[in-house]
């Protein structure tokens, strides 16, 4: 009898031991940051996909926005967080390798992270005040040549700035870039007639055209969502693209977690209902693992670098 309970004592504190290194992750909430305030693409896009990464983790994604200097904020908060898989959130490319590229003393690094995969994207736009001066591209690249344009951007060096300022040298024109606190902000300051025009991703406006003049669109051909919207290449301008919105944790989680992360943002992004929703709100699917998301980081990252020495745009 008494073997018996020692035998018994020993499995139970071998089990007490051994619970907490085999128990399955997640088990609380997980938080995700999204760098920017309600209402632009990274938020409408993380509410979107919410509630279907929920039913694969098995447990509530707590949303917490976090903007500030054009994201960095948000990008610096992830990078320091505690690398147990409680904490992630998007690295908007270019915005965040932007930061990193532009900084003496960036508050992260390029390797600050690992890549979860990406869901989404953007195309950018040039937008006016829907009755205001500016009817159409034209207008608007005349009125720059002479200095007279200033254009509402999240920020400097996130892709409506990127984008915009490839934009400018095409059309040998001049803006005056006006960064705001997020991309919501730029549009609403469009809205309300605070500047001449904004960069803004597609998504960020598709639902406000009856404010909006839409001038030109960064793909390349028209978007069914935006059908009366020209292209920049229909109007002479070979300009294309946006950002992707990565899903990142900070560099030090295990890699089981990660994995864990990853499938589940995979099972997401096939499911037939999340790509209905998606569609809905105007948000454009361009689906990568977590491998093929750290590739094209380094090449964006790289491309990011060239430019910034060819034109460092915060002299």
């Amino acid at each position: 009898m008494r073997t018996l309970k020692i035998l018994l004592a020993a499995a139970t504190a071998t089990s007490m031991l051994a619970g907490p290194a085999m128990a399955e992750y997640p088990e609380q909430p997980v938080t995700f940051i999204i760098p920017y305030g309600p209402g632009g693409t990274s938020d409408v896009g993380a509410r979107t996909w919410g509630p279907f990464m929920e039913k694969c983790l098995g447990q509530p994604v707590v949303f917490v926005n976090k903007p500030g200097a054009g994201g960095e904020l948000g990008f610096a908060e992830l990078a320091n967080a505690k690398p147990d898989g409680y904490t992630i959130g998007a690295l908007n490319v270019p915005n965040f390798p932007a930061g990193a590229i532009t900084k003496e003393s960036p508050p992260y690094k390029l390797d600050s992270f690992a890549f979860l995969g990406n869901l989404y994207g953007s195309i950018v736009t040039i937008n006016a005040k829907k009755g205001g001066k500016y009817k159409t591209l034209e207008e608007v690249v005349a009125a720059a040549k002479a200095g007279q344009v200033n254009m509402g951007i999240s920020n400097f060096g996130a892709d409506d700035h990127i984008k915009m300022l490839a934009f400018m040298k095409a059309a040998d024109a001049k803006f005056t870039f006006i960064p705001m606190t997020d991309a919501a902000a730029s549009r609403n300051a469009v809205i309300g007639g605070h500047v001449d025009v904004s960069g803004n991703s597609m998504t960020e406006v598709a639902q406000f055209q009856n404010e909006l003049q839409t001038l030109a669109i960064a793909s390349p051909e028209r978007r069914p969502e935006l059908p009366d919207v020209p292209t920049f290449k229909e109007q002479g301008y070979e300009i294309f693209g946006g950002s992707n919105h990565v899903l990142g944790a900070p560099a030090a989680t295990p890699p089981e977690v990660v994995e864990k992360l990853s499938t589940c943002f995979s099972q997401v992004a096939a499911d037939p209902e999340f790509q209905k929703v998606a569609k809905e709100r105007t948000l454009l699917l361009n689906v990568m693992n977590g491998k093929e998301t750290a590739d094209w980081v380094a090449k964006e990252s790289e491309m990011l670098k060239a430019l910034w020495e060819s034109d460092r745009w915060l002299k």
